[in-house]
This record gives C-alpha cells, structure tokens and sequence, in this order.
C-alpha cells in the first residue's frame, strides 16, 4: 500500500508550509496581462479598441510580453491559424512600430471596416503597438488608434 500520510516536522509550523504552498505555486504560473489593442470585426461596422491577452516570459518590468490573438479572431474552425506581419510608421523624427494579426481566407465573412471599392478582405484583424525599447506588445495610447486606423487602410 503506497503511504499517502503527511509529515510534518516539529520545527516547521503551518504558516511557514502555507509559504512554501503559496511560492511554489508562483513559480510554475505564467504571468498574463491584458493589453490594449484595436480590433476589425467582421462582424462589427467600425473597428473597436479591445483588450489582448499576452504572456510574459518572467516577473521583470522589462520581460517580453507574447501576445495570445486567437482569443479575439473569430471563425477558428474554417482557420485555426493567425497570421502576423511587423509594420514600422515614420512620421518626421518618431519611428511607430505595429503588429497585425489577421485571418484571410475565402471562406471567412466580409470585412466591410477593412474592404474598398476594389479589395475585398476576409476575415478579422487585430492590431497592437510594439515599444521601441523592449521589442513587445504595449498597451496603445490615444493617438496610436488614428494611426492604426491608418496602417489598416493603406
């Protein structure tokens, strides 16, 4: 019979284990923040500014933020894939970088926010602003959804 019975030493009190418990458990979660972005819904007559789940890789401030599109896009089950691009915005001495995430296919739903008179897009689109300094995923600020909407109509 195998010994499923808890030890505990004289010396250690509960407080103490609860410590442990509790650090333990910190140290095998990954930390998840929601940032700010700007999504075009297929499903939606104007682009909204939404939040994006992101994993970050430790518990610095400067850790990297993975940012975790699938949550937002619709119609996983005709696309199970997202794709991304980079874009960098030059506007006189600022330098504004992007990245898009969208899902394009024949069989998604029209995309009226994102269509023009020639094009036709299919599928959602999501977009983020990426820091200068770190490399990832920050939360957009009150100029950055003009220029998102900018990038995406170009």
């Amino acid at each position: 019979m195998v010994n499923t019975r808890t030890y505990i030493l004289p010396t250690s009190s509960a407080s103490y284990l609860k410590f442990l418990l509790v650090f333990r458990l910190q140290l095998n979660q990954t930390l998840e923040f929601h940032v700010r972005c700007r999504l075009y819904s297929a499903s939606w007559s104007r682009p909204r500014q939404v939040t994006m789940l992101t994993r970050c890789s430790d518990r610095s401030r400067n850790a990297k933020r993975f940012p975790v599109p699938e949550s937002l896009l619709n119609d996983a089950t005709v696309q199970p894939y997202v794709h991304n691009c980079l874009v960098t915005l030059h506007e006189g001495r600022r330098i504004y970088q992007f990245c898009i995430f969208f899902k394009w296919h024949c069989h998604l739903r029209i995309n009226t926010i994102l269509s023009s008179d020639g094009n036709v897009f299919r599928g959602d689109a999501a977009i983020t602003r990426v820091g200068t300094s770190a490399g990832s995923v920050v939360n957009m600020r009150g100029r950055d959804n003009a220029l998102a909407d900018f990038i995406m109509h170009k």
